[in-house]
């Protein structure tokens, strides 16, 4: 390891404390923390992954990134069918308001396809969910290996469950995710690269207004009784499926920039460490 690169370290390491007559020690020697000189010790603490080969202290994430977009892309996919559904059973309603004639076998169709479309929404929604999760939490693992996350990586599943903090945390997270390898990617190649920003920001605005949307939709849809109400709850989950779609791209976008970032600057940590030992 470079003196440089021990110095970062250093900077990162979880065996610093604080003396309040001494000021800052290092945990393993007991002596003045140096972020001048090389540290002799750092690699007996254990606790930094800093150093250890990226095979073994990274978690590969690739394959969860990828599973994660061909499950949004299969929800992306159903929702044309489910949007045609949708439309069939307004057509249907509009149909009976009007005063044509509808028979028994239609209504029952009706109600069997679209109770069939909304299992198969939700079993393709939970999958996606679960998956994404999944993906999020390892990239914000990876980055915790490589140094001190703002938060535990535990929020980056958690922070999805808990009221209130589930409106910022992950999205929060999710920038830290980019920030953080970007910053890494630009140390490790001393080339700029572009951030994200922008599209984590229309991803993230996207979510909280899909959250808001299906709450209306969900509500009004349950307490339906009118044919009006039915009508309008039917106009109003078309709404919903027609919003999916620009929420579903730019998740899968989101996940595809922060994965091809993770892939470089693990490429790049390789490369590094083959020159370090060298």
């Amino acid at each position: 390891m470079t003196r440089s690169e021990r110095l970062v370290s250093c900077k990162q390491c979880k065996n610093r404390y604080l003396d309040f007559n001494k000021g800052l020690l290092c945990n393993l020697t007991g002596k003045e923390a140096d972020f001048e000189g090389e540290c002799q010790d750092f690699e007996q603490d254990v606790s930094n992954t800093y150093i250890k080969k990226p095979k073994e202290a990274i978690r590969p994430n690739t394959n969860r990134a990828q599973w994660a977009q061909y499950l949004i892309w299969a929800i992306l996919g159903f929702s044309l069918f489910s949007l045609l559904s949708s439309y069939l059973q307004y057509d249907l309603l509009l149909k009976v308001q009007e005063g044509f004639y509808v028979s028994e076998h239609e209504l029952t169709n009706n109600d069997l396809r679209e109770g069939v479309v909304g299992i198969i929404t939700i079993v393709l929604y939970v999958t996606s969910v679960i998956l994404f999760i999944r993906w999020f939490r390892r990239a914000y693992y990876n980055l915790n290996s490589r140094g001190n996350t703002t938060y535990d990586e535990g929020w980056a599943a958690g922070s999805w469950f808990v009221p209130i903090i589930n409106l910022f945390r992950p999205y929060q997270i999710m920038k830290e995710i980019d920030d953080e390898n970007c910053r890494l990617i630009e140390k490790h190649s001393q080339k700029p690269i572009s951030k994200s920003s922008i599209l984590i920001g229309f991803w993230w605005a996207a979510w909280i207004i899909g959250g808001i949307l299906g709450r209306y939709i969900f509500k009004s849809g349950l307490n339906a009784e009118t044919l009006e109400e039915l009508m309008a709850s039917t106009q109003a989950d078309m709404l919903g499926i027609v919003f999916d779609v620009p929420l579903s791209l730019l998740a899968i976008f989101t996940i595809r920039e922060i994965s091809k970032k993770e892939n470089l600057l693990l490429q790049l940590e390789e490369k590094s460490l083959e020159k370090t030992q060298a």
